[in-house]
């Protein structure tokens, strides 16, 4: 890693598709000069790897009003065998990968640290993003070894936590060997790992990483000098235990500390977004909107408006039951599944759309709410009793605050979450 100092919050990729000109217009603005973020963390598997494309296409632009290349630093990860991947393999294009490395955790999510995994993957990333270098190449998850083998605490945890290790070892000479080529600059592990307790089976022992980092390096590059400079794991305001303990490690070692997922938080009472939002207008348009499909109905014999009818007040009465956005997500993917039938008889946009946004802005805010005062009950946060300040804000200086993290790592779809980010830089 060349560049001296990161910006404290980093562009996390996830979601971000070459493509969706939303995410494209929001990595531009990001990247401009004035916005002070110089980090952008991604991976093989995000968007099936068009978010690499998505960055290759933003770090070759030939608008000077972006940070140049060598002003980036630029983190993608490997791990994964989903998607365009998988077919891969079925194809017999990693035949070279012993097959005992093939972990395969479901029918459609193997996954693979091998150095000739590592080796394939990373010169797909150079050519997607359009570039000759990494500064961080990350082992993505690679519990998921773990995962796989160990079903109850009662197997042999400490024995295959030692086989995913010397996996980890055989991974850093291969990393070590792509810095002797120039084609990163560093490397790290993002794990989620990284946040369990030590006596969790699928707990990644992080002690003697940095000794293993050394033999690496010795072996391959003659030199104790070795490129293991970051790590990255989930932590927010709900969980907390990995920067009391990884992140701590880390950061008496020398190590970069990357914070994924601070905003989308879970513990033993459920999922949490930690961000605000304002308080919709729904019964108002959910009034229109039944008023308009009422009068819409009269005189004609048309089932789709009457079923239509019938999803929006089941929609209405269905509300308090949905906690939070994550339940909303589910519950959207039947919605709208019972719309398609309907948009050869009615326009959808037209009749319910409003409607549609409404709800799912009105549940955004309940599930603020809910979580505002969760967060003052449970953790005691009097600053939130404030309803001017956001969430997502507290969430986020919490972060800045612990001591031992260098880079929080946010999604940026949109250029709304660009101006949050840059705010936050500047206070």
């Amino acid at each position: 890693m060349t560049i001296e100092k990161l910006s404290r919050i980093g562009i996390g990729m996830y979601r971000m598709c070459l493509g969706n000109k939303l995410n494209e217009n929001a990595l531009f603005k990001a990247l401009r000069r004035e916005t002070d973020i110089n980090v952008i963390d991604t991976s093989t598997n995000y968007c099936d790897g068009e978010s690499e494309s998505l960055v290759g296409k933003v770090l070759t632009s030939s608008n000077d009003k972006l940070l140049s290349r060598s002003e980036i630093c630029l983190a993608t990860k490997y791990g994964y065998i989903q998607g365009n991947n998988m077919t891969l393999y079925r194809n017999g294009s990693f035949k070279n990968i012993p097959d005992e490395h093939i972990v395969r955790y479901s029918p459609n999510c193997f996954h693979c640290i091998h150095p000739e995994f590592m080796r394939d993957q990373l010169t797909r990333s150079l050519h997607r993003m359009q570039t000759s270098y990494v500064d961080i190449l990350f082992i993505h998850n690679p519990e998921y070894f773990l995962m796989d083998k160990i079903k109850s605490s009662n197997e042999n945890v400490k024995g295959y936590q030692n086989q995913m290790l010397d996996r980890i070892s055989q991974s850093f000479e291969a990393m070590e060997e792509a810095i002797h080529k120039g084609q990163i600059l560093s490397y790290g592990i993002s794990s989620n790992s990284f946040s369990l307790a030590e006596d969790d089976k699928h707990f990644l022992p992080f002690y003697d990483l940095i000794d293993r980092a050394k033999e690496a390096s010795k072996r391959v590059r003659k030199t104790e000098n070795h490129g293991f400079a970051a790590v990255q794991m989930p932590a927010n305001l709900l969980e907390t235990y990995g920067l009391k303990t990884a992140a701590k490690w880390a950061k008496q070692n020398g190590l970069k500390v990357f914070i994924n997922r601070p905003l989308n938080a879970f513990n033993s009472d459920g999922a949490f977004r930690l961000a605000s939002y304002p308080k919709a207008n729904y019964e108002t348009i959910k009034s229109s909107t039944v008023s308009y499909l009422e009068t819409l109905s009269q005189g004609r014999e048309s089932n789709s408006i009457h079923s239509i009818l019938d999803l929006v007040k089941q929609m209405n009465n269905r509300l308090p039951l949905i906690k939070n956005v994550f339940e909303w997500e589910n519950y959207r993917i039947a919605v709208y599944s019972s719309i398609r039938q309907f948009r050869e008889d009615i326009d959808i946009d037209t009749v319910l759309r409003p409607f549609l946004d409404a709800f799912e802005a009105e549940v955004r805010y309940r599930g603020s709410q809910a979580v505002r005062n969760y967060l003052i009950e449970k953790l005691h946060i009097e600053e939130l009793k404030d309803e001017n300040k956001s969430i997502e804000q507290v969430a986020m200086k919490f972060l800045f605050n612990s001591g031992v993290v260098d880079v929080v790592l946010m999604g940026m779809t949109r250029e709304k979450y660009v101006d949050f980010a840059k705010e936050m830089i500047k206070h």
